[in-house]
């Protein structure tokens, strides 16, 4: 059976737990990462087998590419090989860029960028060994595609990935590796639970109210559903497929 390795998915409202799940509802077994946050990763395992696949979960930190190979070598060693890599774990912090200090940038450049970069590189390495081509999928935003305050930083690190994505589908795709993203608007997850723009019911429904299709805000199985695709494309690298309910179009 096909093996995904998704970072960042073990939180209960996270979009990895929705990722990792319409994986396993399309046949993959999957290894969940996060750095922390057990109790719940043991629960996404549970999910996983109960949908009939096999699951473990494997902590790790993303930020190094030591840590990125110990996680591909990990889910290889228990689940015997790899087959999709969905570098989902990300870090925001809601500033005004005079306010982000030099640790800020490291923390959010870090896991978003750098540990993007390393996972990608990490598990390429193995689908390469393997050679029998694969899939990697990165969670990127539509801050890849619009800026957008106080998330200065974090949509600095969402453009670098985009372009990360681009070069990583043509420098892989000899060797049968997809390489794209995926952009969520506005979701209905843990990392938006201190954004000041949701931070009064007045705020949230004016937010609701910029979301063209439905009002509302995504949610992690709608993420899901489209890494799924990307996951299952045949002729498709290179891509970034927003999913915001039409956020990026705008008013007019």
């Amino acid at each position: 059976m096909p093996v995904a390795l998704v970072t960042g998915a073990a939180r209960d409202r996270g979009i990895g737990r929705g990722i990792a799940l319409a994986l396993a509802e399309r046949g993959y077994d999957v290894a969940v990462n996060d750095i922390a946050h057990e109790d719940e990763g043991r629960r996404r395992v549970e999910e996983i087998e109960a949908l009939g696949r096999r699951a473990v979960f494997v902590p790790g930190d993303v930020r190094t590419r030591a840590g990125n190979d110990r996680l591909v070598a990990e889910t290889v060693a228990r689940l015997g090989r790899l087959d999709a890599f969905v570098a989902n774990a990300g870090v925001a912090r809601w500033q005004r860029l005079t306010e982000v200090t030099r640790e800020d940038w490291a923390f959010v450049m870090g896991v978003n960028l750098h540990g993007v970069l390393h996972g990608c590189c990490a598990a390429a390495t193995q689908l390469r060994r393997q050679g029998d081509g694969g899939r990697i999928v990165v969670t990127s935003s539509v801050n890849a595609a619009m800026p957008f305050t106080p998330l200065g930083v974090y949509g600095a690190s969402k453009h670098a990935v985009g372009l990360l994505v681009g070069v990583m589908a043509r420098e892989w795709a000899a060797d049968g590796i997809a390489v794209n993203h995926v952009g969520p608007g506005w979701v209905d997850s843990n990392i938006n639970d201190t954004s000041p723009d949701f931070a009064t019911e007045e705020r949230r429904a004016a937010a609701r109210a910029g979301v063209p299709f439905g009002e509302r805000p995504g949610e992690p199985h709608e993420i899901g559903e489209a890494v799924a695709y990307l996951v299952s494309a045949t002729y498709t690298t290179g891509v970034y497929l927003r999913v915001d309910g039409g956020l990026v179009i705008g008013k007019y």
